[in-house]
């Protein structure tokens, strides 16, 4: 197991639309170097400070996953996300956080989508981890029991003893996620352990 990115590590930016910040971890380009054969894809944890629109990001593909309950509206139908339940929507549909009983993280995965349409795609209904975007070849789940050849990145979502907050971890293969924390698992659509 090695670390390739730390929360702690790295400077936040404005998002898009200047309405908040978020600090990457993984860039568009960095992904082309870690999963040569994938689509590009990026991973970023966002400060959720106040209610207000998300950016507009056509062309991908998005899960988010905050750490307390929030309610998101997404083309004018109401969300409510529990705490570390993953969230399903694409970056051209219009997103806006109407609801946040104290500022909180989310944490971001984008996946290029190829231009697909929206009718393409499963927004997700707030139903949790059990919940798929088609629209993605990597995904993230929380909560669940994935065989260790199935995944190959884990980003801690609390620190441990040794594991501080927001650390994503490459997996050598068959190598178990750590149990001391909990942690987002990253894997290809097709479990393919290669990515």
């Amino acid at each position: 197991m090695r670390a390739l990115a730390s929360f702690a590590d790295r400077n936040p930016v404005l998002w898009a639309n200047g309405a908040g910040q978020t600090t990457e971890l993984v860039s568009l380009a960095d992904s082309a170097q870690l999963t040569p054969g994938l689509r590009p894809w990026r991973l970023s944890i966002a400060r959720l400070e106040h209610v207000g629109p998300f950016s507009a990001l056509p062309g991908m593909a998005r899960t988010f996953l905050p750490t307390a309950e929030v309610v998101l509206e997404i083309d004018g139908t109401v969300h409510p996300v529990p705490a570390l339940r993953p969230e399903h929507f694409h970056g051209s549909q219009d997103v806006n956080l109407v609801e946040l009983t104290a500022p909180c993280f989310a944490v971001n995965l984008m996946v290029a989508d190829d231009g697909m349409d929206d009718s393409a795609h499963d927004t997700g209904t707030g139903t949790g981890s059990e919940t798929e975007c088609a629209c993605g070849e990597l995904q993230m789940g929380i909560g669940e029991q994935f065989p260790a050849s199935r995944f190959r990145f884990v980003l801690t979502l609390e620190a441990g003893l040794d594991l501080p907050r927001f650390q994503l971890l490459e997996l050598e293969p068959d190598e178990d996620a750590p149990e001391e924390v909990s942690v987002a698992v990253l894997q290809s659509e097709s479990g393919d352990a290669r990515i």
